[in-house]
């Protein structure tokens, strides 16, 4: 692995900027544009591998880590990362019809087969649409770290970023307002001092943070430089909103799967079962470390539950 802080001298690291041609470790980020928007996407390994497209988001937006890829191509996957509107360089788009099309785009543009569409935390109600559509290209859908409708407002810790998250959907200014606080804390305390805070409930989350600094340094900067307040809460209002398109029994019939990690609380893990009962899917699959990185924190593991489901 490469050393990001000796390529960039006497260990001091230099602010990213957007767009940007590669990642911190020299991997390409390349383009994609239809009439409405744009996304980012890096693509790591052999085309003839089945592609597994993941979906950014909100909670995790940074490029996938090298030893996740290595364990994805040995897997028989070839892993494409997409930055969705509103992220990197891309401008915002904050309509999820309009976001699940620009994804299909890509994957016509792209000529993606028998795809394994990923989906993380705020990504998957973009990823519910593209599944739901009825594309061919969709093989089989992973739901990770997702809430479907269920409440999960106070599941988010310590107290004040749970009262930052719901003051921001309680109008424009609330938005406002708890970005402002947000960014006003990566200034202040450390650009991990927030994650660190939000992913506490989870020892895994918390050593992925730690053993990916350049991944999640690019990630953090680009947060801070691009996030604004119509994509944070939207972002938001995916994750923490009810969303009309999840009725009872959507996905029954439909190859899907959702993933979880143990180290999530027990009232998490009992509202999600009753959605996933709900809504046709199988039983939720728990991964043995992280929560909102559990695909990445607990590669081998999700590779493997994976291929059982396939």
């Amino acid at each position: 692995m490469l050393d990001y802080r000796r390529i960039l001298g006497m260990d001091q690291r230099v602010v990213p900027t957007w767009p940007a041609s590669v990642d911190p470790f020299g991997r390409e980020v390349q383009r994609f544009q239809n009439d409405q928007a744009s996304l980012e996407f890096m693509v790591v390994g052999a085309r003839q591998l089945r592609p597994l497209v993941i979906l950014q988001s909100l909670d995790i937006c940074c490029w996938p880590a090298e030893s996740f890829c290595q364990a994805a191509n040995a897997a028989g996957f070839c892993v494409i990362s997409v930055r969705r509107p509103g992220f990197g360089a891309n401008s915002p788009l904050t309509d999820r019809e309009s976001q699940a099309e620009l994804v299909r785009n890509f994957l016509e543009e792209k000529d993606l087969q028998d795809v394994i569409l990923v989906g993380l935390g705020s990504s998957n109600p973009i990823c519910e649409r593209v599944t739901l559509s009825g594309d061919s290209r969709i093989g089989f859908t992973v739901f990770a770290n997702c809430g479907f409708n269920y409440d999960q407002a106070n599941e988010f810790q310590p107290e004040w970023i749970s009262k930052a998250l719901q003051q921001a959907l309680s109008s424009p200014a609330g938005g406002r307002l708890s970005l402002m606080a947000l960014k006003s804390s990566w200034g202040i305390f450390g650009q991990t001092w927030v994650f660190e805070n939000l992913w506490r409930k989870s020892l895994g989350d918390i050593a992925f943070l730690r053993n990916n600094p350049e991944l999640m340094y690019e990630a953090i900067s680009m947060l801070q430089a691009r996030l604004d307040v119509p994509t944070f809460t939207f972002e938001l209002g995916n994750a923490l909103n009810d969303d009309p398109i999840l009725s009872d029994g959507c996905f029954r019939g439909v190859p899907a799967m959702t993933v979880s990690g143990t180290e999530t609380t027990g009232s998490w893990k009992n509202g999600i079962e009753k959605e996933v009962k709900r809504l046709g899917l199988p039983s939720v699959a728990y991964l043995s470390s992280g929560d909102m990185a559990v695909i990445y924190q607990s590669a081998s593991e999700f590779f493997e539950i994976v291929a059982d489901a396939l």
